[in-house]
C-alpha cells in the first residue's frame, strides 16, 4: 500500500473515530438536557445547555484522549476549544430564541448540532498534534 494511501486511512480512521466520540458526547449532552427539561418546573435552556455542556465535555475529552487521538493532549487546550464551541453554540441558541422559531430542547439540539467540525480540526491540529 503507497505511502499516500496509509495516511488517508489513518486520518479516515481518525475522522470516523472522532466522529463516534461526538456522537457519544453529542448524546449525553442532548440527554442531559432533555433530562433537565423533564425534571425542572420552569426550565433555562441556558442551564440546561452549561449543565449538558459539563458532563459532555468530560465525555468527550476522555474519548478524544484515549480513542480517536491515543495521545495524552492539552486538557486546558482542549478546555479551550471546548468553550470557543460552547461560545458559538450559545450565539446560535441566543438566535434560535430570539427568532422566536425554536424553543426548549429543540433550540438546543440544533446550536448543538452546528459546532463539531470546529472542533475536530482544532483537536486534531492543536490539542492532540
Amino acid at each position: 500500500m503507497s505511502l499516500m494511501n496509509e495516511s488517508f486511512l489513518k486520518h479516515f480512521w481518525q475522522l470516523n473515530r472522532f466522529a463516534i466520540i461526538g456522537l457519544l458526547a453529542t448524546a449525553v449532552h442532548l440527554s442531559v438536557v432533555r433530562l433537565y427539561f423533564f425534571q425542572i418546573q420552569d426550565p433555562s435552556e441556558y442551564t440546561a445547555n452549561v449543565v449538558g455542556f459539563s458532563i459532555a465535555f468530560l465525555v468527550s475529552y476522555f474519548g478524544h484522549r484515549h480513542f480517536t487521538f491515543g495521545q495524552k493532549g492539552s486538557f486546558l487546550k482542549f478546555l479551550a476549544v471546548s468553550l470557543m464551541g460552547f461560545f458559538i453554540n450559545n450565539i446560535i441558541l441566543a438566535s434560535l430564541l430570539k427568532s422566536a422559531m425554536f424553543s426548549g430542547w429543540l433550540a438546543v439540539t440544533i446550536s448543538t448540532l452546528c459546532v463539531p467540525i470546529i472542533t475536530f480540526i482544532l483537536a486534531k491540529f492543536w490539542v492532540f498534534k
